[in-house]
């Protein structure tokens, strides 16, 4: 396949024999960066077909996947919407996130900026920072985004 992909469902990525897929395209926005974030968070333990079917409905249960309309007061209300994944972790991690996104852009101007400023920690370093800064990420999650946003090794 070896090409740059538009979207994580569109990639071969294994970690495992280390594809010929390029990373992805570097989001032209920190709303960009938080929806691809969201979408490797959801996509754990679900299969890409699944994710891919219901994005939309997602994308609108979660307000667009915008960090300033995700909050603790919405938990409940997130939980009953059709158009939202029914699993309570996922949506306290994407409140969580979201309230984390908020602080990195007021700390560094950007999500952007932030990846740079970690440019200086090595592989395994950097998706451990991730993995502590994000809920429900771990260090698979955190590469695996990190490559969808063209960030990848």
């Amino acid at each position: 396949m070896n090409r740059r992909h538009q979207a994580p469902w569109e990639c071969i990525y294994r970690k495992e024999d280390k594809s010929d897929c390029k990373p992805g395209n570097r989001p032209r926005s920190d709303q960009k960066y938080f929806e691809i974030l969201c979408l490797c968070l959801l996509q754990t333990g679900l299969n890409w077909g699944s994710i891919r079917k219901h994005w939309q409905k997602y994308k609108e249960g979660f307000y667009g996947f915008d960090i300033h309309k995700l909050s603790e007061a919405h938990a409940k209300a997130l939980l009953k919407d059709p158009r939202v994944i029914k699993n309570p972790r996922k949506v306290e991690a994407i409140i969580h996130n979201a309230r984390a996104f908020k602080k990195i852009k007021g700390e560094f101007g950007s999500f952007s900026n932030f990846l740079t400023s970690l440019q200086e920690l090595g592989h395994q370093e950097l998706l451990e920072a991730l993995a502590k800064k994000f809920k429900h990420v771990g260090p698979y999650s955190a590469e695996y985004f990190l490559h969808s946003v063209g960030n990848g090794e």
